[in-house]
């Protein structure tokens, strides 16, 4: 019985830091229809910027929260700008080649910058731990979760009752009419751009304190996400936490029950689960069905 407590609690904590980081992923997928497979590495670079803003140059915790921001803010127009709105129109596969391109420069820029050694991010949270049924846990992973979770519902709560809301939900049905009715598209972009690259910026921060900076946190995360969004469904924002949730149980009950006996099982699950999804139902449970005319 100690065993689920602990397996279901850790489940649950580390889902809802999954499903801060799939929703920068959705927020731009459901927008502009790009899946930015760099959400990972951009995540990965700006927890490293932390983590050296924090220790090598020694700053306080609010300027270097301050100096991410605007740096994941930065590079959320860059890329909305420079990569992504000259491929207005064109095929659904260049936009995702780019964005792809993207991550391995991004996780090139890091690896040149500060090497291949794991860094461990410097203390945010306060140190100890909580006691749940008999098994502990960090104050780091709870407060991840507090943090991950609030913002999540912050955004839904943006999203559903904003102007600038209302306009995102608009361009997400259809480009087209969203234009006739007004509504400055590549505006809109931007400010999805914005909120993934910001969403990206607390999780990387968020996952290097429960784990450590390095170079594969990128590719971690990306994993994580793409089960998590194929669960929940690409286009459905609350879909995005329930599957996170889902993942997250997943892997901590597969740790617990089954990775004793079989070495890494925690490590492949998600691939099993992608799989499984893909096979039994494509557009996720919260997801459209998409009908097309031939």
């Amino acid at each position: 019985m100690d065993d689920f407590v602990r397996a279901l609690t850790e489940g649950v904590l580390i889902g809802g830091v999954y499903a801060l980081v799939a929703l920068g992923v959705v927020v731009i997928s459901k927008s502009s229809k790009v899946f930015n497979i760099a959400h990972g590495e951009i995540m990965m670079l700006l927890a490293f910027m932390m983590w050296w803003l924090l220790d090598p140059v020694d700053l306080p915790l609010g300027v270097g929260l301050l100096c991410v921001g605007l740096a994941s803010v930065l590079i959320a127009l860059i890329c909305e700008r420079v990569l992504m709105r000259p491929l207005i129109g064109r095929p659904m596969l260049i936009p995702f080649i780019v964005t792809l391109i993207l991550g391995i420069f991004v996780k090139g820029t890091s690896t040149l910058a500060w090497g291949g050694t794991p860094r461990t991010m410097p203390a945010i949270f306060p140190e100890g731990s909580f006691t749940v049924a008999g098994a502990s846990f960090s104050y780091t992973l709870l407060l991840s979760f507090l943090i991950a979770t609030a913002l999540f519902v912050a955004f839904v709560v943006f999203f559903q009752r904003t102007n600038t809301g209302l306009a995102m939900r608009t361009v997400a049905e259809d480009h087209v009419v969203s234009q006739s009715l007004g509504i400055n598209v590549k505006r809109i972009f931007a400010i999805c751009w914005v909120i993934g690259c910001l969403s990206a910026a607390i999780g990387g921060i968020l996952m290097g304190s429960m784990y450590v900076v390095d170079t594969s946190l990128g590719v971690f995360t990306i994993m994580r996400a793409l089960p998590v969004l194929l669960l929940g469904g690409v286009d459905s924002i609350p879909g995005a936490f329930v599957g996170a949730i889902i993942i997250g149980l997943a892997e901590s009950f597969g740790a617990t029950y089954i990775d004793p006996h079989v070495t890494a099982f925690r490590e492949v699950l998600p691939y099993f689960l992608m799989l499984a999804i893909l096979m039994l139902r494509p557009h996720g449970l919260f997801g459209l069905r998409a009908i097309e005319r031939i």
